[in-house]
């Protein structure tokens, strides 16, 4: 084939490495080899190309990893190349990489996204004149100092030129939309560029498409479309300038007639938004959520909007007035109203909106009842969040044809997530919410859980909270159809009877929650097949029996267990000290009898200090079609949920949720336990709370209390510890809270600031513990002055006259048997003379100290 100019293999399953015998085509003008699936290097036979003027190895799409590799050696050879197409192309060897494609003076197409690309410094210029596409984003060029200069002296040519997702700092330059008049596409999205958006780019009367998302720029918008209404054609089709600092107002955008997508969100506009905006009759998004827009939104924000499709106005202070029997011109499938004022009635015109995907209106101060022509809708929706409202009734199932047609489009795409929560919904939990992927439901007052918990399509459900409901009865056996569950959240109800066998069916789930209802029994063996279980949350119920010893062996990812205010007796098991990763353990106020384990150091997770990683999460991903849409692209959501726990925190129950990873906590107070406080507990470094008050204690405190450096809670309160407290508590900068109460301690409270600005409460019940902040004063020559003594006979004793006679007579004494010894020699008596003077006046504010103090103790008994 030594003739052959044109091979097009793309787009089949062509897989392993490229052939070098490709290199031996030396008439190949256009080599296309994209969309297959080539591992290893591009071949080094390609400089032998030396007519080839086209050249695409751009990689399967779902072929996600960079399975080809190239040091671009034999790029400078291809002096012919117009066109140069090698996203995902593992270029980290490629270190001179601008001096390989500086040197490609015909080229005009570049695409080295994602091809892991790096700065490094340049010593040529682009030599092709008429490049007019350059797509390297997704790489780590950082410096926009760098970057900009290159392209901007080397070409005036660009139409399109892609940097998003590369991390880069720096400016943008103020010229460059001068210097790349002829742009039309500019991406430079996801970066941490930080400066003033530059007001030559909208000099450029050319240009269709500007994303600057995700940076740290400003600016005040209402300028930049003042500069852009200069040009008397303006082809503006999408501008997304979203996640910035920029601010301003929204001002006329009539003129901008091309407009297609506008996305000003999570920025720092103010002001109302003018009604000329309601006239870009071919606008399909408008995002402006976010920002501290006021005032009202009237139809007239809408009247030409007949193609949009996605329209978010979230948290900002507008309120809609538009009227009852309103006919929006538009058929939306994103609407995200959020904190927007829309209530006190339900949103008729919601009723005109027959194909919505994504519906957030949430804290929209709404006052009804939720009409049923709205629960049939939502077969066809992927979000739905109305929580934070006022609304109130029951949900009824739809009719039986609907829900099968909810079942069908569920089972096809399986990823709904709905947020009903605070809110005043009462009566049973319909079932159509079975087939729900994520179900939020708290706080409400929902009473019958059966209908949800009992229906045949549970298994994509993969969130479940209904908290702080009033559901009541038995919890029914039937968690064995919930395959997917991964958070399980019952807390706050009224359920009692045993916990269901059927726990243990789950064997996906991370996290289970069912404290604050009547549940009674022990814990149900079954839940040892739950394997990846991390947080285990049954407080507050009436559950009894021992605390199980297979925790350890099967489920070794727990991360919180909490066992609090049941009645589980007898000891604490050996087993439970190879929880590794266990973060919080909360046995407080059960029956648990015996020692503390001495292998409780073996709970590693806290003997290690908190990391960043405050949350304990689970994420969630998943890809869906918008068939709505004239492309049917592909949408990918992404998702997190941040777990939580209810935990004793000084004094007072509180929740924790985003910070629920950095605490390190045991809770053993209240209960029954004895013997000494184990000085291995004190090798978990990491606790910021441990309590074991209200036990049996005995002992000292272990004198290495100090090693706890992070500890903030610190409650040995009323036990029956003895001895003096450690001084190494005074060495704990961060404690903020102590108490000692209640034992038999005795001796001085360390000196320190740590200890001494307690209140005296923390000390209390203490009688022989003294020094401040008490009132007991601490003994003088083993004598111990208290406000227990009957009267003041010893200590006049002590501090009488006679005292100050023999102290003044000792002085004189000494003072003149020194000077008679010093005459003898001239030297010595100078010497001594001075060291006499210092020494006075050292045991005279020291004696005036001494004298002050007897006389403050004389005053006070």
């Amino acid at each position: 084939m030594s003739s052959l100019r044109y091979l097009d293999l793309r787009y089949n399953s062509l897989n392993e490495t490229m052939p070098p015998q490709l290199g031996n085509l030396l008439s190949l003008e256009h080599l296309d080899l994209s969309a297959n699936a080539f591992t290893g290097t591009i071949p080094s036979q390609f400089k032998n190309l030396s007519r080839l003027q086209h050249l695409d190895l751009h990689p399967d799409y779902y072929y996600k990893t960079m399975s080809l590799s190239s040091d671009l050696q034999w790029l400078s050879e291809l002096s012919t190349m117009r066109y140069l197409s090698l996203p995902r192309v593992n270029l980290s060897g490629a270190r001179n990489w601008q001096q390989q494609v500086s040197s490609l003076s015909h080229l005009q197409y570049l695409d080295l996204h994602a091809c892991n690309l790096v700065d490094s410094v340049l010593t040529s210029s682009l030599a092709s004149t008429s490049l007019s596409y350059v797509d390297i984003s997704n790489n780590s060029l950082r410096d926009a100092s760098f970057i900009f200069p290159w392209l901007m002296n080397s070409t005036r040519s660009l139409v399109t030129l892609i940097m998003n997702d590369n991390g880069l700092t720096g400016i943008i330059p103020e010229t460059l939309g001068d210097n790349l008049n002829s742009l039309e596409e500019l991406n430079l999205a996801n970066n941490e560029l930080k400066c003033q958006i530059p007001l030559s780019l909208f000099h450029s009367c050319n240009l269709a498409w500007l994303d600057l998302s995700n940076n740290n720029l400003t600016g005040e918008f209402h300028e930049y479309i003042r500069e852009y209404s200069r040009c008397a054609h303006k082809p503006l089709q999408i501008l997304d300038m979203g996640w910035n600092e920029i601010t301003g107002m929204v001002p006329d955008l009539s003129q901008l007639q091309s407009l297609q997508e506008l996305r000003l969100d999570n920025n720092r506009l103010n002001g109302s938004i003018h009604e000329g905006i309601g006239q870009l009759s071919n606008l399909t998004e408008l995002s402006l959520g976010n920002n501290f827009l006021t005032g009202l939104i009237t139809e007239a924000h809408f009247s030409r909007l007949s193609n949009l499709d996605t329209l978010d106005l979230s948290h900002n202070a507008l309120a809609f007035n538009v009227s009852v029997d309103w006919i929006p011109p538009f058929n939306l499938t994103t609407i995200y109203l959020a904190r927007c004022k829309l209530g006190p009635d339900f949103p008729t015109w919601l009723h005109t909106q027959t194909m919505i995907d994504n519906l957030d209106i949430s804290c929209d101060g709404i006052s009804s009842t939720v009409p049923n022509w709205f629960w049939e809708r939502l077969p066809f929706m992927m979000y739905l969040n109305i929580s934070h409202n006022r609304f109130r009734g029951k949900i009824e199932d739809p009719p039986i044809v609907s829900y099968y047609v909810f079942a069908v489009a569920f089972v096809s795409d399986p990823h709904l997530s709905v947020d009903l929560s605070f809110n005043l919904f009462e009566g049973p939990i319909p079932a159509i919410l079975s087939t729900v992927s994520k179900n939020f439901l708290s706080n409400n007052r929902f009473s019958i859980a059966n209908p949800l918990l009992c229906a045949n399509l549970t298994k994509n459900m993969r969130f479940m909270d209904l908290s702080n409901n009033d559901l009541r009865g038995e919890l029914s056996d039937c968690l064995r159809g919930f395959e997917s569950l991964v958070v399980l959240d019952l807390s706050n109800n009224q359920f009692y009877g045993n916990m269901p066998k059927s726990l243990g069916s789950l064997r996906n789930i991370k996290s289970i929650h069912l404290g604050g209802n009547n549940f009674s029994g022990e814990i149900p063996s079954s839940l040892n097949n739950c394997t990846q279980l991390q947080v285990f949350d049954v407080a507050g119920n009436k559950l009894s029996g021992t605390i199980p010893t297979w925790i350890r062996d099967n489920i070794p990812k727990l991360l919180v267990l909490s066992l609090h205010s049941n009645n589980f007796h007898g000891n604490i098991p050996l087993s439970m000290c190879n929880l590794h990763e266990l973060h919080v353990l909360d046995l407080s106020l059960n029956i648990l009898s015996g020692n503390i384990p001495k292998c409780i150091s073996n709970l590693s997770a806290m003997a290690t200090l908190a990391h960043s990683n405050a949350t304990i999460i689970d994420d969630y991903h998943y890809e869906y079609v918008n068939y709505h849409s004239t492309t049917d692209a592909v949408h990918e959501v992404f998702g997190v949920y941040n777990d939580s726990a209810s935990l004793t925190w000084k004094g007072k129950m509180s929740k924790y949720g985003s910070t629920l990873g950095l605490l390190r906590s045991i809770d053993f107070s209240s209960n029954r336990l004895t013997g000494e406080i184990p000085t291995e507990m004190m090798t978990l470094i990491g606790l910021i709370s441990l309590n074991l008050s209200r036990n049996l204690f005995s002992g000292h405190i272990p004198p290495t209390i100090g090693q706890l450096k992070s500890i903030d809670f610190l409650d040995l309160s009323r036990n029956h510890l003895s001895g003096t407290i450690p001084s190494q508590l005074v060495q704990i900068d961060d404690l903020s809270v102590l108490d000692l109460s209640y034992n038999d301690l005795s001796g001085e409270i360390p000196l320190g600031t740590q200890l001494q600005t307690r209140d005296a409460s923390a000390y209390a019940g203490n009688p022989k513990l003294c020094g401040a902040p008490l009132n007991n004063t601490c003994p003088i020559h083993g004598h111990q002055i208290s406000e227990h003594d009957a009267d003041g006979d010893d200590d006049e004793q002590f501090v009488s006259e006679g005292f100050y006679i023999a102290m003044a007579a000792g002085f004189v004494m000494a003072f003149w048997g020194v000077c008679f010894s010093l005459i003898l020699k001239k030297s010595w008596r100078y010497a001594y003379f001075k060291l006499l003077s210092d020494v006075y006046d050292m045991l005279y504010v020291f004696i005036a100290i001494k004298v002050a103090k007897f006389k403050r103790i004389r005053s006070q008994i």
